[in-house]
Formats: structure tokens, C-alpha cells, sequence
């Protein structure tokens, strides 16, 4: 008989060191029947290592994932300064003062067919034609409305959304959670990692507390890497040849949400050498510059992104950052799993990082191992997180390989000399053909068919002629989809209330307001999410 997992040690706090202690202590004890075995979670953070964090967008998906580990939405928004995020809005991406929406959606099929294609053919027909259009959630977006209306149930709404959020102030509640649940927290620093003869980790000796012993090893200790690169010796993989982005500077800024509003959206607009976020947050925004030191030195990143921010941001202080770009060769090496920015990172053009926070804990527990570490299960985790990583590196080299700007050197070697995977590559040739598709594809994990296309078509990146299909087809169904998305975006746009509205009532305590309003009193507890 197998011995199971009864000790689990996480060195590094942070979202992805408390995320994990949560999941962990959430399914393995707290919600683990009475006659399952007891599996104590320890979790040690230096106090003197800051964590990454800054203001972050989310996608859609941890709802889901904040769901399971029931946490209340309302109490964890006002704790962490969170808005609402519907869409990200791409600027000046083409060099053309452009503007493209990636919305949280999917297209509708008509005859069988995805509706992008009917889009493409009224584009190629008629040059004039919105590109747009067919995204119900972008007049929402101007209008600054809220995605829920005050009387769901959590997680629901009338749109897909996610997250703006104080990424330190979330760390701090999922710490709270975690130690109310049985999490043992240590403040200490780790010194050393001692190892087995067979190389696996058997204990960490610490500052203060001595050696502290594990079964299985987290390593949430950021871009060091302490126990899987340092300890351990795995080797990192770059994706410096495709992703040149490895800088950030950042700048938190006071807003008047009262008098301007609140964006539920993320911006993201194209800069000299890269781009820069925002992401408004309750009372304050988010904004950096996410650049390449290949092309900039910090302190003219800094000056650029002073001057794109303007008077405002003069007298803010200014925060910088490296950015290892890429992933462990394998994110779990013999008792160690790595996750967070241990394991890897993707700019965040796409708002992924707690997202593959998510996905690391979540692919462990589906291969949650015993004491014997059957290379089974480590072997199928690192082929799961393996293709998470590549298809969100594809994704987001999408949007700079098709760049038709050239006014910079930075935008000059997006264009014609950053590699192109080959995974992309066949990809974009099926593009010009067809419009995105990927049932012809390996299975893809995060990005649809509908994702690829808000990317293609704002980068102005079509099929060269209409599915030949289309000319036997009667196209008025596809135009009656078309209006009723027109429509029906017009119906819940005039019943929404707005994103200030509703945030200010749910962050003083008021939301029964709403409840009032609409005529339900109460708020029943969710067991589903839907969009």
C-alpha cells in the first residue's frame, strides 16, 4: 500500500504562494471527508523579499476557480480595490491611432458555420464594413457599464468578466483564507536545501526556525527560482526570440471615479518600445510600460511613459521590473512543483498570469501524487503546463508578428526579424484561407476560435477571398444574427447599471440597493457559474 502525501511545503507567498495554500488546504483537507488523510500545508516568506505584484487584469476563468474555493465575491472586490473587466481595448496597435476590442465572448453559428466567416465576407465585399460590429460588449465598454446588474447570484452576470485588482491586497485576503483553513504560515528565510542522495528535496533549513521537512515542495519563490533552478538545477527556456518584451516600469495613479467613470476594461496601447496597461482599479488605476531593454534603458522607458502619462504622474514614484520570459524546462523535477513566476512568464498582454497561476495547482491536484512520485504523473503535468505556456506564448506573439508598424526600431523587429514557433506559423497560414479555426489544430487549452479572430481582424489580418462555401449559402440568416447582436447589446446596455454605480455600492456595503431597485431582496448562494 502507498504512503499518500501528508506534508506539503510552499516556499514564497505572494498571489501564487497563498493561491496555491488555499487550493490545497481547500480540497485536500477543508472540503476532504472525515475518514480521508490528514495533509498538514506549510507555507514559508521571507519578510524582506517584496512580491512582484501590481495592479492586474484577470480573465475570465477564475471566477470559476474563486467559486470552488468559496470565497464570497463581494467580500473579496471591496478587500482588494476590484472592478469589473469585460474586454481588453487594443490602441494604436496597426500605427494608425487604431482601436480592436477583445471581448470575453463567442460567435454564434449560422448554417453550420461560425459567424466570423460571414463577417469576413461582408469585410471583403465591402471595405467600409465595422469590423467591430459584431462585438455586442464594445457599446457596453463606452458606456461604462457594469456587467451585473446587482441581483445575481455571485459569479453571474450578464456578461462574461473578470477581474481589475490590487494584486498585494489579494495575496493578503488568500493568506487570511488560507491560515483560517489550517495553513501554517512561517516568516522566516530560507538558507539552504537539503537534498537526498536520490536528489529530492527533504528539507529547507531556515533563518529561525530550523530545517523544516516536506513530502512534496512548492516553489512559489518568484523569477529566483530558489528550489527548482537554484536547488534543483533545472534549466529555464527562453522565449526571448520570439517575445522581446522583458522590462516593465509601473506607476499607480489616483482617479476620480465619480467624476470620470470607471472602464470595465483593460487598455493596452502600443508605445515606442512596447506597450503600456491600465487597468482601473477602485480609487486608483494600474499603469506600466512593458518594453524591451534590447531597444530602451530604464530610465528612458520611464521618461516615455512620464510623458504618455502626463502631469499626473510627475511626482508619482515609479516602479521597475525584470521579467524572465519563458518557462522551466519542466515545472515539476522530482518533489518539486514549480508555480507562478517560478515556473514561467508571458507579458501580460492578455492578463494570464493567474490564470497559469490556476492552471498549475489545478493540473497538481488532477495529478496529485503518493510518496512513491510515479514519473506518470510528473510526466503528464509537465506536458499539461508545457502546452499552457506555448499556446499563450503563440497567442501573444500573434499580436506583434502581424504589426504593420515600422516607425521604430522595437516595432521594425517585431515585424522582420522576432521567430515565428512554428506552431503559429502553420497557423497563420491556414488564416489566410480560412478564418480562425482550430478544431484542425492540437487541442487548445485557453484561446478559442473567437480570440483568434478579434486579433486577426484588428490587425486587419483576413482570409484573401470568402469561404467558397458562402456562395451556396443564403447569407440573410447571418445578417439577422448580426442585428439581433446589435440589439440585443442596445437591451442589456439600457438595463446595466454603471460600472461606478454599482462598484460604489458594493464597496460601501450597499448593494441591497440594487437588490431594492430590481426587486429581489436577497441574494441566494450560487452553485453554478454561468456567464
Amino acid at each position: 500500500m502507498t504512503k499518500p502525501i501528508t506534508k506539503i511545503t510552499i516556499v514564497g507567498g505572494g498571489t501564487a504562494g497563498w493561491l496555491s495554500a488555499l487550493y490545497l488546504i481547500t480540497f485536500l483537507d477543508y472540503k476532504a471527508g472525515p475518514d480521508k488523510p490528514k495533509c498538514n500545508i506549510t507555507l514559508i516568506e521571507s519578510s524582506d523579499i517584496p512580491t512582484v505584484g501590481v495592479g492586474e487584469a484577470t480573465i475570465q476563468n477564475v471566477r470559476e476557480t474563486f467559486k470552488s474555493l468559496d470565497l464570497d465575491e463581494t467580500e473579496w472586490m471591496t478587500r482588494c480595490n476590484a472592478t469589473f473587466k469585460i474586454a481588453i481595448k487594443f490602441v494604436n496597435w496597426l500605427g494608425k491611432n487604431d482601436v480592436f476590442w477583445h471581448p470575453f465572448n463567442e460567435l454564434p453559428e449560422v448554417n453550420g458555420l461560425d459567424l466570423s466567416h460571414y463577417v469576413v465576407d461582408k469585410k471583403l465585399k465591402n471595405p467600409d464594413f465595422d469590423l467591430q460590429s459584431y462585438h455586442k460588449e464594445v457599446p457596453i465598454c463606452l458606456a461604462q457599464k457594469s456587467p451585473k446588474l446587482g441581483t445575481e447570484d455571485d459569479y453571474k452576470g450578464k456578461l462574461d468578466y473578470g477581474y481589475h485588482l490590487d494584486a498585494g491586497l489579494l495575496a493578503t485576503y488568500l493568506k487570511e483564507k488560507s491560515i483560517s483553513r489550517g495553513v501554517n504560515h512561517i516568516v522566516d528565510k530560507v538558507q539552504d536545501v537539503n537534498l537526498t542522495e536520490q536528489g529530492f528535496i527533504k528539507s529547507l533549513k531556515t533563518e529561525n526556525h530550523g530545517d523544516i521537512e516536506g513530502e512534496l515542495f512548492i516553489d512559489c519563490s518568484g523569477f529566483r527560482g530558489l528550489l527548482i533552478n537554484q536547488a534543483l538545477g533545472e534549466p529555464f527556456v527562453s522565449y526571448g526570440d520570439s517575445l522581446l518584451c522583458d522590462r516593465a516600469v509601473a506607476i499607480a495613479l489616483p482617479t476620480d471615479d465619480e467624476k470620470d467613470g470607471i472602464n470595465p476594461y483593460t487598455t493596452a496601447t502600443t508605445l515606442n518600445a512596447g506597450w503600456s496597461w491600465h487597468t482601473p482599479l477602485y480609487g486608483r488605476s494600474g499603469n506600466g510600460y512593458v518594453y524591451s531593454s534590447q531597444f530602451l534603458e530604464p530610465e528612458q522607458a520611464e521618461t516615455e511613459f512620464r510623458n504618455f502619462l502626463g502631469e499626473k504622474a510627475s511626482n508619482v514614484p515609479a516602479r521597475h521590473l525584470k521579467m524572465r520570459i519563458g518557462k522551466n524546462r519542466n515545472a515539476w523535477v522530482k518533489n518539486c512543483v514549480s508555480i507562478g513566476l517560478s515556473s514561467g512568464f508571458i507579458e501580460p498582454l492578455e492578463s494570464t498570469g493567474i490564470y497559469l497561476i490556476e492552471m498549475g495547482i489545478q493540473t497538481l491536484i488532477s495529478c496529485f501524487p503518493d510518496q512513491t512520485f510515479n514519473p506518470v504523473f510528473r510526466n503528464q503535468y509537465n506536458r499539461r503546463i508545457t502546452k499552457f505556456y506555448e499556446e499563450i506564448r503563440d497567442f501573444i506573439v500573434l499580436h506583434y508578428c502581424l504589426s504593420q508598424r515600422e516607425d521604430t526600431p522595437f516595432w521594425k523587429a517585431n515585424k522582420n526579424h522576432s521567430a515565428i514557433p512554428e506552431s503559429l506559423q502553420e497557423k497563420l497560414e491556414y488564416f489566410q484561407v480560412m478564418s480562425p479555426s482550430l478544431d484542425g489544430f492540437e487541442t487548445h487549452l485557453l484561446f478559442e476560435d473567437y480570440s483568434y479572430f478579434c486579433i486577426l481582424s484588428g490587425k486587419e489580418y483576413l482570409p484573401k477571398n470568402s469561404l467558397p462555401i458562402l456562395k451556396y449559402l443564403d447569407v440573410k440568416e447571418a445578417d439577422k444574427t448580426l442585428e439581433n447582436i446589435r440589439t440585443d447589446a442596445q437591451k442589456i446596455q439600457s438595463i446595466l447599471p454603471k460600472h461606478y454605480d454599482y462598484l460604489k455600492e458594493l464597496h460601501q456595503g450597499k448593494l441591497e440597493n440594487f437588490r431594492l431597485l430590481f426587486g429581489q431582496n436577497s441574494r441566494k448562494p450560487s452553485t453554478l457559474v454561468t456567464k
